[in-house]
């Protein structure tokens, strides 16, 4: 897939997001990891515009979500929460971002952009997903390369 691909993939995806400003830090992080070649910059700094938007939502959001579909959760394949309209899937948007990533930094990452891509859709406490946004982003920055003997 090419970078022009791949960027409009994300954009596609993000078109039909319950959230706007996730939405737009979905599209910036496409920006930077995928037009930029900045994965370094994104995965080791707190001082990135993206960074300070995910802890600004995770101190106190801006959007609020009424909706939780109940009968969704069940769902093991395909969950509504995951998928947009046009077919694009959450798991695309996350391997996409992942992609020649190896280890925790790419769970770290891909969980993030999971929380993401589905905010707004699977529960009302939207502060509780940015924070878990947070987490994993933080878990990526401070990430320790791992050495198994």
């Amino acid at each position: 897939m090419t970078v022009s691909e791949a960027v409009e993939l994300v954009k596609k995806y993000s078109e039909e997001m319950p959230s706007a400003v996730a939405a737009k830090v979905l599209n910036d992080m496409a920006q930077v990891v995928f037009v930029k070649k900045e994965y370094e910059k994104l995965s080791t700094t707190r001082d990135s515009e993206i960074y300070s938007v995910i802890a600004a939502e995770a101190e106190s959001p801006t959007e609020k979500f009424e909706v939780e579909d109940e009968a969704d959760k069940a769902v093991t394949n395909h969950p509504k929460r995951y998928l947009n309209k046009s077919g694009i899937e959450a798991i695309d948007i996350i391997e996409l971002f992942t992609s020649g990533i190896i280890g925790g930094q790419a769970f770290n990452l891909g969980t993030a952009v999971k929380y993401l891509a589905r905010l707004g859709k699977k529960t009302k406490n939207v502060q509780e997903e940015w924070k878990k946004v947070k987490w994993y982003m933080d878990r990526l920055i401070d990430a320790k390369p791992v050495s198994i003997q």
